[in-house]
């Protein structure tokens, strides 16, 4: 199905731009808090494509599926679907080489740079991997779009993912009464290395905590520094990695104890 359209017609690149471009656009508002008109977007590439409103769908489910494989937001209303073209992915590559400021954006997205607060977090979980085999332009869009690497450059991003994970610690540990451990949560300050929170579990024992956040969804990968490396390597069982996700709209946070690099499947 993937470059077809449910009448058979082989998708063109104008075609594939189209419907890219639209995406981002919608996205684009999603990420600045603006509303979205779903189905006056639907009419309109209709209109332009000539394509059945089931076969956009399922183009923009491809769309979605590509995107988060390089760790960028998505439009909720289409999940992913994993048969993903080439000429999608040759679309998706050219709409983002020809923009470069819309992987900042999307990053850094105004609906989290405008918070008065740093998001509240909530519990959530990893998922599976994609049900798809990363290979071929594919694996040329993830490597060129490197989310681990872009995600790690975003100095704001960071900044305000400490804050929402110290907030997060400091109430985990009240919720499980130990306030006198909350009260002692507090930032890695040099000459500490390797981690961004000095923190406790509920029974006391010191807590190294590195966190990564991303406004991708839970399987976008993260890369750790040599620092956070040597650390995980030297204190096994004090470190964590605390990754937050979906930072600028839902704000969710899952534990990793394990040493090691989290890459795509």
């Amino acid at each position: 199905m993937s470059d077809l359209a449910i009448n058979g017609k082989t998708w063109t690149d104008a075609d594939h731009d189209l419907v890219v471009g639209d995406y981002f656009v919608m996205l684009d508002k999603t990420m600045r808090g603006l509303a979205v008109d779903p189905a006056t977007h639907q009419r309109a590439l209709r209109f332009v494509t000539g394509r059945s409103g089931g076969a956009i769908t399922f183009l923009q489910g491809e769309l979605s599926a590509a995107l988060s494989l390089i760790g960028l937001p998505t439009l909720k209303d289409h999940p992913p679907r994993w048969d993903i073209g080439e000429g999608l992915v040759e679309a998706i590559d050219r709409y983002l080489t020809a923009r470069p400021s819309v992987l900042k954006d999307l990053t850094q997205p105004p609906l989290l740079l405008g918070r008065v607060a740093a998001p509240v977090l909530a519990e959530g979980a990893p998922v599976a991997p994609p049900p798809v085999a990363i290979q071929g332009r594919l694996a040329e869009l993830v490597a060129r779009f490197d989310p681990a690497l872009r995600d790690q450059d975003a100095r704001i991003l960071a900044r305000i993912g400490v804050a929402a994970a110290l907030a997060y610690e400091q109430e985990r540990l009240v919720k499980r009464g130990r306030s006198d451990l909350a009260d002692l949560v507090r930032l890695a300050l040099p000459p500490v290395e390797g981690c961004d929170l000095l923190s406790f579990s509920r029974t006391g024992e010191p807590r190294h905590v590195a966190v990564k956040a991303t406004t991708g969804g839970p399987s976008t990968p993260f890369a750790l520094t040599p620092e956070e490396t040597a650390l995980s390597q030297a204190q096994p069982d004090a470190f964590q990695v605390y990754r937050l996700y979906d930072l600028a709209r839902e704000a969710r946070v899952f534990r990793v104890r394990a040493a090691r690099q989290v890459l795509p499947a």
